[in-house]
Formats: structure tokens, C-alpha cells, sequence
């Protein structure tokens, strides 16, 4: 009985100092670390109770991002029409956002900060594969290009309620060498909850 009281106190100690543990900066070093002891000891303490290794666990921290999709698209910029020409291709690995483990999905693109010119491409009905093959046309002088980030937002059409954003791609155009013409695959980040609704 006595060892099993014992066994009891020695855990919740562990507990609470783990705890404390992680309140502590990265850049602070415990009392432990300054006398120069092992910490093997709070390891193998740590392996009893989860099972796992310390390797184990540094693999599990970093949260993997839920996987959204990717996006095709292409980008050509005509220096004598001071025009942007973005072409939305295809999508692929969508996220399901209907019952039926399908979505509808659709992109919506525009540049920011203006949002004055917002495009949508058609939508594709229960697929999580849709090919686009739509092109849209920004009128924007190329000084001014800079300054500019172009939005593609993936969304699941529904006909009865808002539709939800699957994911976006944004891409600042100071970061593009509009030279020559670009076409590339993008995965989705997530987005702001902005839902819309089609008329």
C-alpha cells in the first residue's frame, strides 16, 4: 500500500513539474541544465508514461497542416496592354465538403487591396478533380504591379446556403517575374471564413 501511494505522489510531482516545465521560454535553461545532470532520467520517466520516445515526440509537435488541395494556374502579362491575363486550370485533391465526400467547387479570383474586379470561374458539380481551363483579365499598369497580391479562392458552391471557402492562393506579384509567362501548382492555405453566396 505504502508503494502504491508512493508511486502515486511521484506522479503528480512529475506532472506539475512538467508543467512548469512548459511555461518556460526556449531560451531559459532549468536548474538541472546549469548543474550539468543528465536529463535522461526525466526522459525515460516520460517514455512510462506516453509510451513514446523522445524522437517520437518531436515528430508528433509540429501539427501537420490539414491537406486543402492544390491549384493550377497560369499568368501572362502583356507590357503593351498593361494587362494581366491569370488562367485557372485545374484543382486537384479538393477537400470534401459535401456529405456525399464530394464538393462543387469554383474560383473565385481578384487582386488585392483593390477587390474593385472579382471573377468566378463555372462550377464543377461533385468532383474533387475539376478542370477549369478559364482565363480572367486584370487591367494594371506594370509600375503598379508591385503593390499588388492576386487571390485565387477555391470555394464549394451550395445551392441552399453560403458557400464555403475550401482554400486560397495568394501570391504577391513582387515575388513573380512577369517576363516571360508562368504556369505552376499551388497548394491551398487555408483562408479567412469568408462564405459567399452566388446570384
Amino acid at each position: 500500500i505504502l508503494t502504491c501511494c508512493f508511486c502515486i505522489v511521484k506522479k503528480t510531482c512529475l506532472k506539475k513539474k512538467k508543467g512548469k516545465k512548459g511555461k518556460k521560454g526556449k531560451g531559459e535553461m532549468g536548474m538541472k541544465n546549469m548543474k550539468g545532470e543528465k536529463q535522461d532520467d526525466d526522459d525515460d520517466e516520460d517514455d512510462i508514461e506516453t509510451g513514446m520516445t523522445g524522437d517520437e515526440k518531436e515528430e508528433e509537435e509540429p501539427k501537420e497542416k490539414e491537406k486543402l488541395g492544390k491549384l493550377q494556374f497560369s499568368l501572362d502579362y502583356d507590357f503593351s496592354d498593361n494587362k494581366l491575363t491569370v488562367g485557372i486550370l485545374q484543382a486537384a485533391d479538393l477537400l470534401s465538403m459535401d456529405s456525399g465526400g464530394t464538393s462543387d467547387p469554383y474560383v473565385k479570383v481578384f487582386i488585392l487591396p483593390d477587390k474593385k474586379k472579382k471573377y468566378d470561374t463555372k462550377v464543377h458539380k461533385k468532383t474533387l478533380n475539376p478542370v477549369f481551363n478559364e482565363t480572367f483579365c486584370f487591367k494594371i499598369p506594370f509600375q503598379e504591379m508591385g503593390g499588388k497580391t492576386l487571390v485565387m479562392s477555391v470555394y464549394d458552391f451550395d445551392r441552399f446556403s453560403k458557400h464555403d471557402v475550401i482554400g486560397e492562393v495568394k501570391i504577391p506579384m513582387n515575388t513573380l517575374d512577369l517576363a516571360q509567362p508562368i504556369e505552376q501548382w499551388r497548394d491551398l492555405d487555408s483562408a479567412e471564413k469568408e462564405e459567399v453566396r452566388l446570384f
